[in-house]
């Protein structure tokens, strides 16, 4: 039976843990079985990361009991694109299978201020092999094989960040960390039906990140909704010493979803061209809102 945590929202999640109804550690436990025994049909895991996981997982429950409360991403299990680099023996393939053990001796930055707030690292998720920088046109160029779609198993989930797409969309994490050069995590966000925030150029920093382009590569979170991505991001943005490229704009993300409606801009004459059956859907359900007005598709920040 699927454990009740499975598929809860963030904020859901964070009063859960806050108030102590459920422990990091059974968190924790809960998504690395999932990782461990439903990963591998969706081709979504590079590595699982376990020993990592329960460390920073009893670290978390110790804080907590102590009354030391990081905020909403304390306890909250995540994944990683395997671009992103991990310490402590970790690999990061970069997608690639002569890299298989590659591995570094620091933290990405995104990774080390995750960490910060209290998240813990379950895994790192599959990705199309050097983000695409070979070429791509097919889901196959992926060494743990095509990323497959967990509402339609004969589909892709899209790329390049097809296991950080796959692993949140099938509940094998609550969220995860994607990049995108030109579309990699709202071309995935789509197809799999979950949220994904492409923030702007310079909002976070790349550090410890495999660069496809300087000037386009930018990191965000996939989630089960936008909210959970605008908490993510509260957490990972910011200026950065190490990428000279980041902005010095604050950015803070304090929305009650009860209170605020989300709205969204559509370009003029965005379906001109498109094919009759994307034309259609996209005229009744321009937002990718779903009838209870949930917002599931990508959006950018």
């Amino acid at each position: 039976m699927t454990s009740p945590v499975v598929f809860m929202p963030i904020r859901e999640l964070q009063t859960l843990v806050q108030t102590r109804q459920v422990s990091p550690v059974e968190l924790a436990e809960t998504f690395l079985a999932r990782l461990e025994t439903l990963g591998p049909q969706y081709n979504a895991v590079v590595t699982v990361t376990r020993e990592r996981a329960l460390q920073q997982a009893r670290q978390a429950e110790r804080d907590i009991a102590a009354g030391h409360y990081k905020g909403p991403l304390h306890g909250i299990p995540y994944g990683a694109k395997d671009l992103l680099a991990t310490s402590g023996g970790i690999p990061t393939t970069w997608g690639a299978a002569p890299l298989r053990h590659q591995q570094f001796d620091y933290d990405a930055t995104v990774v080390r201020r995750l960490a910060e707030a209290g998240a813990v690292l379950v895994a790192k998720l599959a990705m199309v092999e050097l983000a695409g920088g070979m070429g791509y046109r097919q889901p196959h160029a992926s060494f743990t094989g095509p990323g497959i779609n967990p509402w339609d198993r004969t589909t892709w989930s899209g790329g390049s960040s097809s296991g950080s797409a796959s692993a949140v969309s099938a509940g094998l994490v609550p969220f995860a960390i994607g990049s995108e050069t030109w579309g990699s995590i709202l071309s995935p966000a789509s197809h799999c039906g979950i949220a994904g925030l492409r923030p702007t150029y310079g909002r976070v920093s790349r550090y410890g990140a495999m660069a496809l382009s300087w000037s386009l590569d930018k990191l965000g979170p996939l989630g089960l909704t936008a909210d959970d991505c605008g908490l993510v991001l509260e957490a990972i943005a910011g200026p950065d010493p190490l990428d000279p490229t980041t902005t010095n704009r604050p950015y803070t993300y304090a929305v009650d979803p009860t209170e605020k409606r989300w709205r969204f801009g559509v370009l003029k004459g965005v379906t001109a061209g498109v094919d009759e059956a994307v034309r259609s859907h996209f005229a009744h359900n321009p937002s990718g809102a779903d009838p209870g007005g949930q917002y599931r598709g990508g959006c950018i920040a």
